[in-house]
């Protein structure tokens, strides 16, 4: 919210206001103000700060009410009748849907989900400090205009990058964050139409030159590196025996010792209110992107060591090798982690969504929606060396093996409401003209992608897991595996010995064997999965579940055993460091960085 609002302040009987946002939040920071109310032009009643979006931080987090039994009034009180647009915007709200009550979120996320159909228009709200449940739509009118039915969550969507909720494709922002994603259909102009005449010709004649050409660059590029996927049903071949979860090779190398997660909470540092992402630093420090400047935090006293302005606008921080990236709107920053000194620019002019890495074999993939392309980074030294196309098609979730010879990209016709349905595979080492991008129709939506061992891991809409052998130089084949899985998974990792997947509607977290995909465990946590990443030695995942009940886990992949952490808020993101023994979590909300040993 913009620190020019302002509030009218009800302490003790004495009302004074307008004040503006940045006055008030320096008096309750300071303790001068003792247990105030507060209201907005367009809001009759005070309430207490906890029920203001732009305040609520500096309380403490009210307890959800009990779900509502019976009648649920269909009209606000009558100091509430009148709520202008603006006001009731910045008020927080518990809804309550089929999966329980979740919130407080501001009134603006209700009117959005509303709208969209993510929260059924029988929804009630119940404002935070005032008792009662009332129905959504007598609070938010606006989300009946044009309204003839109860609308279901649409499959043709992707995850929003930034605040990894979903959105249609065809849209320009996200509707629950507001941030660009630039998914339109562009604009036909004149040059464009001219090159989709040329590209029409190059359809023709490409696939006769590309197949000649492919043979010669695929044998040329990759060699031996490529895993065999097609000797993993063998008993004696090496994929198989390294992609069984649940029996441990006798001739197997016993893996070094790694560090491991406790899961305890080292510090808790508040950082500056445009701050977007964090990353926990290999020397202790926490690197956090912010839209005006870029800086290095010291997490035991919370100082800022280095701040530069260089990278600013920086929205998704991705370490690759000894770098990090920082991704903006159209170039992509490779910084010197301790310097933050921008090491080169690269300059795809085009918004990327967050991609894929593998640092020992220097590469690195990212989607752009908006040009309808994945580009290649060579992270050696830090330029694009290729950009591949897919006929139109729009992509969204990329997965790159360890060695760097196979990426798997999810795309979506580009018709209106279309969603992810066919990946497309490809050699990232080799040029885009020397080789034939091999497509497969799923025909259920693409959630999530995962590659390991020469093989495609495919989380689908249907709540089912598929493993798409990549080896070979035809098309590619059918499944050859497909199981079960949680309900609605929008995550899927492949850790050495199990592949782990992520669930909204289910709300739980699914082990799976890679050799035969048989759900190994399943855990369930009561809340739908936001995030999920697996520590770099491969046998452990923080998750973080949103409401109802928002929570933080670190779950031991070897024993399907959770242990919880001991964090307050409602975490947004999480990323572990350079080692195991690390991790940070980022909340959002509350701009507020908790550092995990």
């Amino acid at each position: 919210m913009s620190p020019n609002a302002e509030f009218f302040v009800s302490e003790q009987g004495n009302i004074r206001g307008p004040l503006r946002l940045e006055a008030i939040r320096r008096e309750i920071g300071s303790g001068s103000l003792k247990d105030p109310l507060f209201r907005m032009e367009g809001c009759k009643r005070f309430l207490p700060g906890a029920a203001w979006d732009p305040l609520s931080d500096l309380f403490s987090s009210p307890s959800p009410p009990d779900p509502p039994e019976g009648v649920v009034a269909e009209a606000l009180p009558r100091d509430l009748a009148k709520l202008e647009p603006q006001a009731r915007d910045k008020l927080l709200w518990f809804v309550e849907d089929t999966d329980g009550v979740m919130g407080p979120v501001t009134g603006a996320f209700v009117a959005r989900g509303l709208m969209t159909g993510r929260i059924p228009m029988s929804s009630g709200v119940s404002l935070v400090s005032v008792p009662g449940w009332i129905r959504g739509t007598a609070v938010f009118p606006a989300a009946l205009e044009g309204a003839t039915a109860i609308r279901k969550r649409p499959l043709s969507t992707f995850t929003c990058p930034y605040c990894l909720e979903p959105v249609m494709v065809g849209s320009t922002s996200c509707l629950m964050c507001g941030e660009f994603v630039g998914i339109a259909e562009p604009r036909l102009g004149v040059s464009r139409a001219s090159g989709l005449v040329l590209g029409g010709l190059a359809l023709v004649l490409a696939p006769l030159l590309g197949g000649a050409l492919s043979v010669r660059g695929e044998g040329r590029s990759a060699g031996g590196a490529i895993p065999t996927a097609n000797a993993a049903p063998a008993p004696a071949s090496a994929s198989a025996s390294a992609s069984t979860s649940a029996e441990r090779a006798p001739d197997e190398p016993a893996p070094p010792a790694q560090r491991r997660l406790e899961g305890k909470v080292a510090a808790q540092i508040d950082v500056a209110v445009d701050a977007e992402a964090v990353m926990l630093l290999p020397q202790g420090h926490v690197a956090v992107a912010r839209r005006t400047a870029f800086d290095v935090v010291d997490p035991k006293s919370g100082v800022v060591v280095t701040s530069s302005r260089e990278a600013q606008g920086a929205r998704v921080i991705e370490r690759v090798g000894g770098a990090l990236y920082a991704l903006g709107q159209t170039r992509i920053g490779a910084l010197e982690p301790e310097s933050l000194r921008v090491l080169r620019w690269i300059e795809p002019r085009a918004p990327l969504l967050p991609g894929a890495a593998a640092p020992s074999a220097g590469l690195a993939v990212f989607p752009s929606a908006v040009d309808r392309s994945v580009v290649v980074v060579g992270t050696e030294h830090h330029v694009e060396i290729a950009r591949f196309r897919f006929g139109g098609a729009i992509p969204s979730a990329v997965a790159l093996d360890a060695e760097g010879a196979f990426a798997v990209v999810a795309v979506a016709d580009p018709r209106p409401r279309a969603y992810p349905d066919a990946i497309e595979v490809f050699a990232p080492r080799v040029a885009p003209s020397a080789q034939l991008v091999r497509r497969l129709s799923l025909v259920d939506p693409v959630a999530a992608v995962a590659v390991r061992s020469g093989f495609a891991f495919v989380a689908l809409g249907s709540s089912r897991l598929a493993r798409v052998a990549l080896e070979g130089k035809g098309l590619l084949a059918a499944p050859d595996v497909s199981r079960e899985t949680c309900a609605d998974p929008v995550f899927v990792r492949a850790a050495p010995r199990t592949l782990v997947v992520g669930c909204r509607a289910g709300r739980a977290l699914s082990l799976h064997a890679p050799a035969t995909l048989a759900q190994d465990t399943r855990l369930e946590l009561g809340s739908p999965v936001i995030a999920l990443e697996v520590s770099p030695s491969g046998d452990q995942a923080l998750v973080v579940t949103g409401a109802p009940s928002p929570a933080v886990y670190v779950v031991d992949l070897a024993t399907g055993e959770p242990v919880r952490v001991d964090v307050t808020d409602q975490v947004t993101s999480v990323r572990f460091g350079k080692d195991a023994g690390s991790a940070a979590a980022f909340s959002a909300r509350a701009r507020r960085v908790w550092v995990l040993r």
